[in-house]
């Protein structure tokens, strides 16, 4: 099967509901994207990255990747670049722009985003998982890394990355729909 993007009108926002590393210094803001990684894709905020220290950069987090790096959870600071188009919703991050500032996360954490998707064979469409986070009650949902950086919705716990629980469907500012997630294993 194939893994689909749920559809946002923009890019991927991010609220970040309770959440240390912005206090306690779980943070890396001085790598900047891999160049072979995001030659055709931005970065987006509620995505989940790998962090290659030795290196100085940014990568998906791809199976390889995770084995050697820790991956966290992209929440750059939006940039107004255009006063025609300064949602949260039309940030981006592009190669030769500014560094990203990712945060590492920890068990208990909360934040809430729509920079998700799923795999086909699990849900037919974004109508589907709607349905299914709505009834997490007796099916619980699980997140976790994907190659493309979004975070994949299954109903089984990843066993690579982070180990996130969806705990609510809900809206982002702009009142697009999206999913807060609690931090399971870090």
């Amino acid at each position: 099967m194939a893994f689909q993007r749920l559809v946002i009108d923009g890019f991927g926002q991010l609220e970040l509901n309770q959440v240390a590393f912005r206090r306690d210094g779980r943070v890396e803001a001085q790598c900047a994207l891999d160049d072979t990684d995001f030659a055709s894709i931005p970065a987006e905020n509620g995505m989940l990255l790998a962090v290659d220290r030795i290196n100085r950069k940014i990568k998906l987090p791809k199976s390889a990747v995770v084995a050697n790096c820790p991956v966290a959870l992209n929440y750059t600071a939006e940039h107004m670049y255009d006063e025609r188009a300064n949602a949260l919703k039309d940030f981006k991050l592009e190669l030769g722009s500014f560094y990203p500032r990712l945060g590492f996360l920890s068990a208990g954490e909360l934040f809430t985003t729509n920079c998700v998707g799923y795999d086909s064979g699990d849900f037919a469409d974004d109508a589907a998982l709607k349905t299914a986070v709505a009834a997490i009650g007796t099916t619980p949902l699980y997140g976790g890394i994907s190659d493309s950086g979004a975070i994949v919705i299954d109903t089984t716990k990843p066993s690579a990355g982070p180990v996130l629980k969806v705990v609510e469907g809900t809206t982002m500012p702009d009142g697009q729909f999206g999913i807060k997630f609690q931090v399971l294993e870090a």
